[in-house]
C-alpha cells in the first residue's frame, strides 16, 4: 500500500511532464518573425502627437496625428520577434519634428520593415497562433518570486508553445499587442 501511494502521485507528475513536453518535440519551430506593439501609457497627456501602427495591403502603415485631450496612449513601441534566435529587438518608429501638423496625418517610413510583407491574420502561414494572454502564477509564482509584471506573449502550434519575452521596460506599459507576421523581406 505504501507503494502505491509513493508510485501514483510520482507517474501523476510524470505523465504531466511528458504531456507538456512532448508537443514541442514533434512540431516544427516558428518559420515567421512576429510584430508586437507595446502601447505606454506613462506620458499620455503630454505627447503632441499619437503614432498609429498598421497594416494595410501587407505593408506596415505608421502614421502621426496631433493628439488631443482624450487620447490616453502615448507613442507605441514596436518590437521584432527573431524566430532563428529567438531574440526580440526594438524597431524604432522615428517620428520627425513636423509630424502631427496635419489632420489627415503624416506617413512615417520605418527603415528596417522597408519592402518587408507582413501578414495580420492571428494564425500564421507556417500554422503558429499569437496568444496575448499572459499566465497569472497566482500565489505558487509569488511566493517563490515570481512576478507578474512582464510583458511576454505566447505563440502556439499543435500544443507545441514558444514563449516570447518581451524586455523589461522602466515604464508600464499596457500589455504586447499583435501587430503582424513577417511573412517575407530581410530576416
Amino acid at each position: 500500500m505504501i507503494v502505491v501511494s509513493i508510485a501514483l502521485p510520482l507517474l501523476l507528475i510524470l505523465f504531466f511532464a511528458l504531456a507538456s513536453i512532448l508537443p514541442g518535440l514533434y512540431t516544427n519551430p516558428p518559420a515567421h518573425d512576429l510584430l508586437l506593439i507595446l502601447q505606454g501609457a506613462g506620458t499620455a497627456k503630454s505627447a503632441r502627437v499619437r503614432v498609429d501602427l498598421t497594416v494595410t495591403n501587407g505593408q506596415l502603415r505608421a502614421v502621426a496625428r496631433p493628439s488631443d485631450g482624450a487620447y490616453y496612449d502615448n507613442s507605441p513601441r514596436l518590437f521584432r520577434y527573431h524566430h532563428l534566435t529567438g531574440e526580440v529587438t526594438e524597431i524604432s518608429v522615428p517620428v520627425p519634428a513636423s509630424a502631427g501638423e496635419s489632420e489627415a496625418g503624416t506617413e512615417i517610413p520605418i527603415p528596417e520593415l522597408a519592402g518587408v510583407r507582413i501578414s495580420d491574420k492571428l494564425r500564421a502561414p507556417d500554422g503558429y497562433e499569437f496568444d496575448g494572454s499572459r499566465g497569472n502564477g497566482g500565489f505558487i509564482t509569488g511566493l517563490f518570486g515570481g512576478t507578474h509584471k512582464r510583458n511576454d506573449v505566447r505563440i502556439s502550434k499543435n500544443g507545441a508553445v514558444v514563449r516570447v519575452r518581451l524586455p523589461n521596460l522602466d515604464d508600464w506599459y499596457n500589455g504586447a499587442r499583435f501587430l503582424g507576421w513577417v511573412v517575407n523581406g530581410p530576416e
